[in-house]
């Protein structure tokens, strides 16, 4: 991310605010994706249904708590969550999963598209702002 010090009246960096707002649109998008993909994915397999409600749900929560804070084990849970997510999505598309077997090769599913991009951008993000944490508290001492 593009680094930048302009602050608000409160001291809060803009470019931070902004990378939030990306990160909690983003979990948006995937987590409602996600759940719209439920009922075709518990028909084809079970496990698959509730990993997408699983997933879905996180999503939407990490968005919320995202909203009212702005604490490190916010971003990290978003980041592991979005990235084994776009793993999971790897692995089925590759190698395969148990009974989604008729995956493999097949990547051109219309809303894959915008879940990865959901997905790749909250790991950035949170990639972005778990670097800049580090190195503000290292400066500190």
């Amino acid at each position: 991310m593009i680094s930048m010090s302009t602050t608000s009246p409160r001291g809060v960096s803009q470019v931070r605010t902004t990378e939030r707002w990306l990160a909690v649109l983003a979990l948006l998008v995937t987590g409602g994706i996600h759940l719209a993909l439920v009922p075709e994915h518990f028909e084809e397999a079970t496990y698959a249904g509730w990993l997408f409600l699983v997933d879905g749900l996180a999503a939407l929560a990490l968005a919320a708590v995202l909203l009212v804070s702005d604490r490190r084990w916010v971003w990290v849970a978003s980041g592991l969550v979005a990235g084994a997510t776009v793993a999971a999505y790897v692995l089925s598309r590759t190698a395969g999963l148990p009974q989604l077997g008729d995956d493999v090769g097949s990547w051109t599913d219309p809303l894959s598209f915008p879940a990865l991009a959901a997905e790749v951008t909250v790991v950035v993000v949170a990639i972005s702002r778990l670097s800049g944490s580090a190195s503000r508290r290292s400066r500190g001492r």
